[in-house]
């Protein structure tokens, strides 16, 4: 039991913010009030990147083709499928799904899953590495153009925001392993790093999830039970299709199995700070367009680990 809670503490803390968030705004809200979302994020993307191990990626960039093809499913295929085959739901969880799929790779689940899996880590790093060089011109291109008759949005603003929060923090977080003395710190208090980035994280969707609960209250919106199941479902569908394609797809490309477990996870896995910062920051106006930011980010955690288990079991 101390194990599975060990495993699982924070997707359980997310379902149970989200739920209070929702149910008991009044009383949450003020007690998440004084985070800073933008703050939050930039912290929570060094933590990350600074534990992210910073391995030998030279065989991997000699034959990149893995973490190309991952990446155009991840920026290409992804996003496409998550606006045009969401149209059976609210305009607010449409963009929530976009927002998490036009989002970079994860910074470090990808290659956790991937070697549990019994993949290729470095396919894995690498496609971490690119889309998250890469988001600001991506996930920027797909959200203006695809939202752009219901949403103004400033794409340069947004280009320049990215860079800024986004990967000047990854990159710094990166380069702070480049010292030993501050390497052996790091890699000394790996864990409790990443917990303290995960509560960050958690207390920017306890905010966010006051505010949507606040906003349901005002009966500004109706949200039902079968709402929740149809988001839940097309944001689970969604991710686990694109693991599939990544992974059939890989295997018709001819690439080995290591690498098409890697192509698996990084085509299909998003990364919820990211989606988080542009939610907050662009999309105010679609208050429940965090639900499938959640619902895709769970989705993920628990999906994967069962498939990843099974991939190690098949070897």
């Amino acid at each position: 039991m101390v194990a599975w809670l060990g495993r699982y503490w924070f997707l359980l803390a997310l379902a149970t913010g989200l739920t209070v968030g929702l149910l008991w705004p009044e009383g949450l809200g003020p007690a998440t009030a004084w985070m800073e979302p933008d703050a939050a994020v930039v912290i929570a993307l060094f933590l990350m990147a600074c534990t992210l191990p910073s391995r030998s990626l030279a065989a991997e960039l000699a034959r990149p083709w893995a973490a190309l093809w991952a990446l155009l499913l991840s920026y290409g295929l992804l996003p496409a499928a998550a606006w045009w085959l969401s149209g059976h739901l609210e305009i607010d969880f449409r963009i929530g799904a976009l927002i998490s799929a036009a989002g970079p790779c994860t910074l470090a689940s990808a290659v956790l899953w991937t070697r549990l899996g019994g993949g290729n880590e470095a396919t894995a790093l690498l496609v971490t590495i690119i889309s998250t060089a890469s988001s600001w011109l991506a996930t920027t291109a797909w959200l203006t153009a695809v939202t752009g008759q219901s949403v103004s949005l400033d794409a340069a603003d947004m280009m320049s925001d990215l860079i800024v929060k986004l990967i000047v923090p990854v990159a710094v977080g990166q380069l702070c392993r480049a010292w030993p003395p501050l390497l052996a710190l790091i890699t000394r208090y790996r864990t409790p790093l990443g917990v303290v980035s995960q509560l960050v994280i958690l207390g920017i969707v306890l905010r966010a999830a006051a505010q949507v609960g606040t906003h349901l209250a005002g009966g500004s919106a109706s949200l039902g039970p079968v709402d929740l199941l149809n988001v839940a479902v097309f944001c689970i569908a969604l991710h686990l299709t694109v693991l599939a394609i990544g992974w059939w797809s890989s295997r018709r490309l001819g690439f080995d199995r290591p690498r098409c477990v890697a192509v698996a996870f990084a085509s299909s896995q998003k990364t919820l700070p990211v989606a988080m910062l542009i939610f907050t920051n662009y999309f105010p106006e679609y208050p429940l367009a965090i639900l499938p930011i959640l619902f895709y980010h769970a989705g993920q955690l628990i999906g994967d680990t069962a498939i990843a288990k099974a991939m190690r079991r098949e070897q």
